[in-house]
């Protein structure tokens, strides 16, 4: 399994050996996570540290969505765009992932139940 942090850290170029942005960063995936966790991926209900490893999804396409849906989250709060149209294509992004993720959880609830 990934850790999380370095994962993160490594889609916005941070080197993971640079520990000056953990605590930041850490903040802003507990932020995203808890986001995931209200859309009803309880997986993601989860203390994330420098620790944590990413748990197991209920299938690929929720892991690579909540995955992709933690990076913009962050990207956009770390690293905001200077370019207007470069933010409004990363929120919405987010909103849509947003909307995919929900739909996927759904569709899992649906087979389960």
């Amino acid at each position: 399994m990934t850790i999380i942090l370095e994962e993160v850290k490594i889609s916005l170029g941070v080197d993971p050996d640079n520990l000056g942005f953990n605590s930041e960063l850490l903040m802003f995936i507990n932020s995203a996570k808890v986001s995931l966790v209200q859309l009803g991926l309880i997986e993601m209900d989860i203390d994330i540290d420098e620790e944590t490893e990413w748990p197991e999804f209920p299938n690929s396409s929720i892991e690579s969505l909540s995955k992709h849906y933690i990076h913009v989250r962050v990207r956009q709060t770390f690293d905001p765009s200077a370019s207007e149209t470069i933010a409004r294509t990363m929120s919405s992004s987010a909103n849509e992932v947003e909307g995919r993720i929900a739909h996927e959880i759904a569709e899992v609830l649906d087979v389960a139940g």
